[in-house]
């Protein structure tokens, strides 16, 4: 089973599970409440590990220097990214009053007072027609020894933290924080017991935008060791405030010199050379399109209305070719009000290099054709050369019998 902790990130742990690292811009999980965590049981009633459980907070908290919190704010959306690992096949849970069934698994979210833990704030979902509809427990399909990932976006706290207001352009000194807790529970009848769970660093959640929160904030950026060089600790977002990679760009790239990516080889080990055969196939599979980006997502995407027609492939066709060239990058939410849940992009680069091998095999087909053609006309001019030389031969014939009879 693969270890879903290393899936995308690899942080320290400290032994209680927290997070050490505080240069990492993202905000920070720990176990929640694990000594209340109820053990799984197979079918056969043996007792199972438990299951490995991860937090990413995708979108939606800016963290804020001058609070030394990450900050949100209560209209706008949170996304967050869970995933789960099984050991086997979880039929039952071992609970104080015996052995229960289990009946589905569900993805708990609830909001708790940091001063005060067993005060809940109500986690609420918007609705892609912005209607009001009760947020419930969120069902998921576990597979047995397999990593499962559920994305959940267009989440939002009931309420906002106490003592947002700051005294002398400072801090609030009397400031409350919330904890976002994400739990995975098995239900069982009109039961549910808490097979795992992680709650985030303490978070404010004010009901004006944290921006105009920042005016005394330390500026991220700092010089780098290099001359003519600045640092900054976190992703970078370009016409976008919700960054989902170390630099994020929503709208076009001028660029005069190269894409530098690193290919040494003491870089890399696990050699295995590909079948160029395989993917010229694949190459021959793919297909090219001529369309137009809808207005609702080149608006929220700032494309120019002259860049909005383009050529290229459909992310969905091209992962049943090439799986590995298309990634989720959670829900996006358009200008409407709708929302395109797991939003697909393509790696490019991917396509490219399948190219390369496509062209090599064509090469390799183009080489034989010439060393065939070669020896066709080889074997062409060897047949030239016996016709002339039996025509040769039949004309002395010719002459030598006209002779003998001239003879007679």
């Amino acid at each position: 089973l693969p270890d879903c902790s290393e899936d995308d990130f690899a942080y320290d742990l400290d032994p209680a599970g927290s997070f050490m690292d505080s240069s990492y811009q993202v905000i920070k999980w720990q176990l929640y409440q694990s000594n209340k965590w109820t053990p799984l049981t197979d079918s056969e009633l043996k007792d199972l590990p438990q299951p490995t459980f991860r937090v990413d907070a995708d979108k939606g908290f800016n963290y804020s220097p001058s609070d030394e919190s990450f900050v949100c704010q209560k209209k706008n959306h949170f996304q967050v990214t869970v995933h789960i690992g099984m050991h086997g096949h979880a039929k039952y849970v071992r609970t104080t009053e015996g052995v229960k069934k289990i009946d589905n698994f569900c993805l708990h979210f609830k909001g708790i007072k940091m001063e005060s833990p067993t005060q809940t704030i109500k986690v609420e979902q918007s609705q892609s027609d912005r209607s009001k509809k009760p947020f419930n427990p969120i069902r998921v399909d576990l597979a047995a020894d397999q990593v499962t990932k559920f994305t959940v976006g267009r989440l939002h706290f009931s309420e906002t933290t106490s003592n947002n207001m700051r005294k002398k352009g400072k801090p609030n000194p009397d400031q409350r924080y919330f904890m976002l807790v994400v739990s995975l529970q098995a239900h069982c009848g009109n039961t549910d017991y808490m097979v795992a769970a992680s709650n985030c660093e303490r978070i404010i959640v004010r009901a004006s935008n944290p921006g105009q929160f920042d005016s005394d904030v330390d500026v991220l950026w700092q010089k780098g060791h290099t001359q003519e060089s600045a640092y900054h600790v976190g992703k970078v977002g370009v016409n976008t405030d919700h960054p989902e990679e170390a630099l994020t760009v929503h709208g076009n790239i001028r660029l005069t010199g190269h894409l530098m990516q690193p290919s040494d080889i003491r870089a890399k080990e696990n050699f295995k050379e590909i079948n160029s055969k395989e993917q010229k196939e694949n190459v021959e599979r793919i297909k090219i399109y001529k369309y137009n980006y809808s207005e609702d997502f080149a608006e929220s995407a700032n494309l120019p209305p002259n860049f909005r027609e383009d050529t290229g492939v459909l992310a969905q066709e091209i992962r049943e070719v090439l799986p590995d060239a298309v990634q989720e990058t959670g829900d996006v939410v358009l200008p409407n009000g709708l929302t395109i849940d797991n939003f697909l992009v393509v790696d490019k680069d991917r396509i490219f290099m399948e190219n390369v091998g496509a062209v090599k095999e064509l090469c390799k087909l183009t080489d034989n054709l010439e060393i065939r053609i070669d020896e066709l006309e080889t074997m062409n001019t060897k047949l030239l050369k016996l016709k002339r030389y039996d025509s040769l031969k039949s004309t002395a014939s010719s002459k030598s019998c006209s002779s003998i009879s001239t003879v007679r």
